[in-house]
């Protein structure tokens, strides 16, 4: 496990982070189930769990956790082939024949154009590999079938199934030619829906606004033609650089130029995101994002006037937290303690870019925080609001301090619009609205959206 606790500026030095042995984790979601997400949100993938059966309920339930209502993904299907113990010890991995039925008769009402096997740890600590129940299953229900080697066990880095996930999607594709159009995909958006007070129904008003064409997005919500279709865009922008992997590098090399590689939050990095596409695309589109800015600059500096000044401690992922980042810095608040969960092999460039290019600072930096980590935080510094994930509330609650729970998606944090609702929620948190008097559903608030006039 890689570990850092220090200044910003060394942690971009070279050799600065540790590798500890012990790690007090609470982000108990590993490799797999980043995998999962990838694939259960496209419309003609089956995934299949093989092995232990509480794998699979495990993951049906937290499918319903990260979004299931919000996300309009609906109930769908994970089947799970189970084996015993014995029978993985062993290596028997001999399909019943009534499970195979109820296979070829679920695809076949499906429609189906893929199936993933993803065999849980018991297998892969076993040695165990299912090339073979991969063929037998292509050979009964005539469905390409891939084995997906990828742990489930929580590790340091989700990053490791994101990427698996993306090359067993792109692989197909890599070798041919493809005709370009001045096109964009926005990568990183993991579930169906479009709706405009989504993430990515924001980016896609933004996008169309300037008159920026999206080709695809990746993977919510898409089929495995538009994984191919996706090859003739002239760029990737990214959402949410936590799905990126490195597939993203592999396609700009292929043409597919990965223009956006930082998520739009604030005025400062939603300028940068949209410039950047519009760049790769060869459009001249300033005016017109100057325009969608001056909307919402009242909103904006009504609320910097309550938040400047303000000390604050945030923590996200490799991507969200950097987005973060640029919306707080806008705000000008006092960043007492920045943490990153699942650090990727391009967070040390995100963090000198906030530093060198946008001159974020910040008193602490933890890289790869446990929960021994974040009680130490809220002991040791006097935090006026928390913006941190909904896990988080725990320890605000014990240490009474006001908190923001950020990774509930109700309305946008993206945009120019989500810096105002960012802004909206920590004024309200910082006058003695609670967003998780439930602790199980946030008490979150409706979106800003400041329409063009025309």
């Amino acid at each position: 496990m890689q570990k850092f606790i220090g200044k910003m500026e060394d942690f971009i030095a070279e050799g600065s982070i540790e590798d500890k042995v012990f790690w007090a984790d609470h982000q108990v979601l590993g490799p797999m189930f980043a995998a999962l997400r990838v694939f259960m949100s496209m419309n003609d993938v089956l995934v299949i769990i093989v092995g232990a059966k509480g794998c699979a309920y495990h993951l049906n339930f937290t499918m319903v956790a990260w979004g299931e209502l919000d996300f309009f993904l609906g109930k769908r299907p994970l089947p799970v082939l189970e084996f015993t113990q014995l029978q993985i010890i062993n290596g028997n991995y001999a399909i019943p024949d009534l499970w195979l039925k109820s296979l070829i008769n679920l695809v076949t009402k499906s429609k189906y154009n893929r199936i993933i096997l993803m065999p849980t740890d018991s297998i892969l600590i076993s040695g165990g590999e299912l090339t073979t129940v991969a063929l037998e299953i292509a050979r009964a229900t005539g469905i390409e079938t891939t084995p997906l080697t990828i742990s489930a066990i929580s590790s340091a880095n989700q990053w490791a199934g994101y990427n698996a996930a993306l090359h067993t999607l792109y692989e197909p594709y890599m070798e041919r030619q493809f005709t370009k159009t001045p096109t964009v995909n926005l990568v990183g958006w993991m579930w169906p829906s479009r709706h405009r007070g989504h993430e990515i129904g924001c980016c896609l008003d933004m996008l169309g606004e300037l008159g920026i064409e999206v080709n695809t997005v990746i993977s919510g919500g898409i089929d495995i033609a538009d994984i191919e279709k996706s090859m003739t865009a002239s760029a990737n922008a990214v959402v949410c650089s936590a799905i990126m992997g490195d597939m993203l590098d592999q396609l700009d090399r292929k043409g597919v130029a990965l223009a956006g590689s930082r998520a739009p939050y604030g005025f400062s990095g939603t300028r940068e995101w949209l410039s950047s596409i519009a760049k790769a695309l060869g459009k001249n589109v300033n005016r017109r994002i100057d325009y969608m800015e001056q909307r919402y600059y009242s909103a904006f500096s009504l609320n910097k006037k309550e938040l400047k000044h303000k000390k604050v401690f945030v923590s996200g992922g490799p991507g969200r937290l950097v987005g973060l980042l640029h919306a707080l810095n806008d705000y000008e608040m006092d960043i007492q303690v920045a943490a990153m969960f699942w650090p990727h092999e391009w967070s040390k460039s995100d963090i000198r870019h906030m530093l060198e290019q946008h001159h974020v600072k910040t008193d602490l930096f933890i890289l790869s925080p446990g929960l021994d980590d974040l009680e130490w935080v809220a002991a040791n510094y006097d935090i006026d609001v928390w913006l941190g994930g909904y896990q988080d509330q725990h320890v605000c609650k014990r240490h009474h301090i006001p908190f923001v729970p950020i990774t509930v998606y109700q309305v946008p944090h993206v945009g120019f619009e989500g810096i105002i609702n960012l802004g909206n929620k920590l004024i309200m948190a910082l006058n003695g609205h609670s967003f998780v008097d439930n602790a199980y559903i946030a008490n979150d608030i409706g979106g800003y959206i400041c329409q063009p006039v025309h």
